[in-house]
């Protein structure tokens, strides 16, 4: 008889013992489920630093050193367009807008270039004379994301007036 009590208290114990360790275990669980979360959302439509002229590296804001570099490069794509001594019949007071692609490694080159019909009939070779200026653009330093040089796109407008 005693031989039972103590079998039926050494169960008892078992049983107790196990619903004080299950308890252990979903306070684990609850703590597993609060790890937060990183953040790896990534905007690829947008660079960190605008791919830069090569003079304009040296100025320190970053929104100055972009415009410092579309003007450069307007600068450097209307003297292309000047050294052709164009002759227009017409007077012109339109925009060419040039989408530029500046890879990885700084190369420039055109992507398309969209302008008037009215520009296309005064100047009839201006793809070609665009292309040639571009061509003689300068390696600029590439655009950069989260500090990793990557391909960037952009789109500069040219006005044509005379």
């Amino acid at each position: 008889m005693n031989f039972k009590r103590i079998l039926k208290q050494l169960i008892a114990l078992l049983i107790l013992t196990g619903l004080v360790l299950s308890c252990t275990y979903f306070v684990n669980n609850t703590e597993k489920a609060t790890i937060p979360v990183v953040d790896t959302i990534i905007d690829f439509n947008s660079v960190d630093v605008f791919p830069l002229f090569p003079s304009c590296d040296s100025i320190p804001s970053e929104e100055k050193q972009k415009i410092c570099s579309q003007i450069k490069l307007s600068e450097q794509l209307y003297a292309s367009l000047l050294s052709y001594n164009l002759v227009i019949s017409e007077k012109i007071n339109d925009t060419i807008f040039i989408k530029l692609h500046v890879d990885n490694k700084g190369n420039v080159s055109l992507v398309n270039m969209k302008f008037s019909d009215l520009v296309k009939n005064q100047i009839p070779n201006i793809d070609s004379i665009v292309e040639i200026g571009v061509g003689k653009l300068p390696k600029m330093s590439p655009g950069l994301k989260r500090g990793i040089p990557v391909t960037t796109e952009f789109t500069l407008p040219i006005v044509l007036k005379n």
